[in-house]
């Protein structure tokens, strides 16, 4: 009886997958078809899948999207690793107390594990992150490219899904502005997803005031927990696509634009830079390992080692 749960598990995730990847061969199939009849064809020719967003909006990448673009996906990592330990429930290898100096509380500080420490600091590291990113995106007149300005955008994001699914890619100028779905998705994963996950950690942390808690509805712990659930597979969703189309939709342009800021085919010099940035997170993720973490709450706060599990 003990050893039947983790056989399961596998298998239906073998089930699960298989049958997400039969549905997907039937919508491409589905897709084809559909562009090649006369109603699809008409559609696709009224719209094309792009919208050109407002006069004005500036074109390219800056140098800060870049690194924003780099630290968000560098403190994500973490931020999920961290998310996923605490999901599975394991014991944590230690103990976290914040010393209550600054900033001081009338209550003493709340006795934390390290995986929920741990998620706490990089989630403050990443919000921070997408502070200066949202205010620079403001401020730059770049928040046109992501934010939808026309209903027009919807018909037109149906028509780029049609054209991703059928394998004919849309038309593809991201240097100048993207198309309708990459703006319906951008545009909710920085503006509905981002706030969304800070809402719903904020109710599940320590930091919130004990009258604002309910047993049901919005402010409760089930509805908490299962919203930031939704939004981690969301943004785990949304990287894994977006990481491929990047890759599959002219990879050198593309990341010669994102981390280099140039229009540029040709040049490798992009791909060896988000190469180079792949080995950074990977090396810091062996690094930043419980060990490291329990020697970086150590400066900071009072740590409690737990002994190790029996095994």
């Amino acid at each position: 009886m003990h050893d039947a749960s983790p056989r399961r598990r596998p298998r239906g995730l073998v089930v699960a997958a298989s049958v997400g990847l039969l549905a997907l061969v039937v919508a491409v199939l589905l897709a084809r078809w559909w562009r090649e009849t006369g109603d699809g064809a008409a559609f696709l020719t009224a719209f094309p899948g792009a919208v050109a967003p407002p006069p004005g909006t500036p074109s390219g990448f800056p140098a800060w999207l870049s690194w924003t673009h780099f630290l968000n996906a560098f403190f994500l990592l973490f931020i999920v690793s961290s998310a996923l330990h605490l999901r599975a429930g394991t014991r944590p290898p230690a103990f976290v107390t914040r010393r209550n100096r600054w900033p001081r509380t009338t209550n003493a500080p709340k006795r934390l594990g390290l995986h929920t420490w741990w998620h706490l600091v990089v989630v403050t590291l990443w919000v921070a992150t997408g502070l200066v990113y949202v205010t620079l995106l403001l401020a730059s007149g770049q928040w046109a490219r992501i934010v939808p300005t026309e209903w027009s955008v919807i018909p037109n994001a149906i028509s780029a899904g049609v054209q991703y699914l059928s394998l004919d890619w849309p038309a593809h100028s991201s240097w100048a502005y993207y198309n309708s779905l990459q703006v319906l998705f951008y545009g909710a994963t920085v503006f509905l997803a981002a706030p969304l996950a800070l809402a719903t950690g904020l109710r599940l942390s320590p930091v919130w005031p004990q009258r604002w808690m309910r047993p049901r509805g919005a402010l409760s712990d089930a509805w908490a927990r299962q919203t930031h659930s939704l939004v981690l597979w969301f943004y785990l969703a949304f990287t894994v696509v977006h990481v491929g189309l990047v890759l599959l939709t002219g990879a050198r342009r593309n990341l010669n634009a994102i981390y280099l800021g140039v229009d540029d085919g040709e040049s490798w010099l992009g791909a060896l830079v988000f190469a180079a940035s792949v080995v950074v997170m990977a090396v810091a993720w062996v690094l930043l390992r419980p060990p490291a973490q329990v020697a970086i709450a150590e400066r900071v706060a009072d740590v409690r080692r737990m002994p190790a599990a029996p095994r």
